[in-house]
């Protein structure tokens, strides 16, 4: 018998005592979300043209190209066309920037202190897209970079039920409840200042602004806020509330800006959802 004879002959021989090998499975698409984790999303592409290479004072550029090239009219939400965030990895360095557009480019400042693996936001809201009561939901678009060189990273903290920034203390009204997954809820904060309700001012077109993170994949979703008086006027009981509704457990990094004294401050809580 030939060699091939041979050869032909084994493989008969294994094929009808041996159930077929299932094929290999196709690999899974690419899944894009709208959370920042993805360049792409829903006909529009984040092009990083400048990122930061080191610590100190650096630009971040950035095109949004849609179908037809590059887009720099969005609807405005809290005031401005485009939102950008810039973030570590380990939920640290957190930065909320306001860029400028030139020639087609969306363009602001930031400082880097440390190293470690970056990742840049872009949220906004194309024209004609509508939403509900809460507005329509914007897209979020990111570009990681990296910075070299030794790095101190940050544990993320456990949760607590109050923050400080400068002499406003932030109390999260149900402490440090967990909450459900898949449920609706309300998250309500209360600034405070020298144990009396802090005089808020608006800021952005509204009295305080959430930008919520997964612990886990470091995913962005911009929590909208709730309005508290019906005619739009400040708290008078210092409260902020947010709707929230989180898809997955785990751990969650939240950043509450607000402005009082003529100054934005910030204050950062841990929350798990069950």
């Amino acid at each position: 018998m030939t060699l091939a004879g041979f050869v032909g002959a084994a493989y008969l021989f294994l094929d009808s005592r041996a159930p077929s090998a299932a094929p290999a499975p196709a690999p899974s698409p690419v899944a894009y979300h709208s959370d920042g984790l993805s360049d792409a999303y829903d006909g529009f592409r984040a092009e990083a043209l400048s990122l930061p290479t080191g610590r100190g004072p650096a630009t971040v550029s950035l095109r949004i190209t849609g179908p037809g090239g590059p887009v720099t009219d969005f609807q405005k939400i809290h005031t401005k066309p485009v939102h950008m965030y810039v973030l570590r990895d380990d939920l640290s360095g957190y930065q909320h920037l306001h860029p400028d557009v030139a020639d087609g480019t969306w363009t602001a400042p930031v400082t880097i202190t440390d190293g470690g693996a970056y990742r840049v936001y872009l949220e906004f809201v194309p024209h004609g897209r509508t939403g509900g009561p809460d507005g329509p939901e914007p897209t979020v678009l990111g570009v990681p970079f990296v910075i070299a060189g030794d790095t101190s990273m940050a544990p993320v903290p456990a949760p607590e039920a109050e923050a400080r920034s400068g002499p406003y203390t932030v109390r999260r009204l149900d402490g440090t409840a967990d909450l459900t997954s898949g449920t609706p809820t309300a998250l309500r904060f209360q600034v405070l200042r020298d144990g009396h309700p802090a005089t808020l001012e608006p800021y952005l077109g509204a009295y305080a602004h959430l930008s919520n993170f997964e612990v886990r994949t470091q995913g962005l979703k911009h929590l909208h806020p709730i309005a508290t008086s019906a005619d739009g006027s400040a708290p008078a009981d210092g409260v902020l509330a947010f709707h929230a509704a989180f898809a997955e457990r785990g751990d969650k990094r939240m950043f509450l800006q607000f402005q009082a004294g003529g100054q934005v401050r910030q204050v950062e809580f841990t929350i798990f959802t069950t």
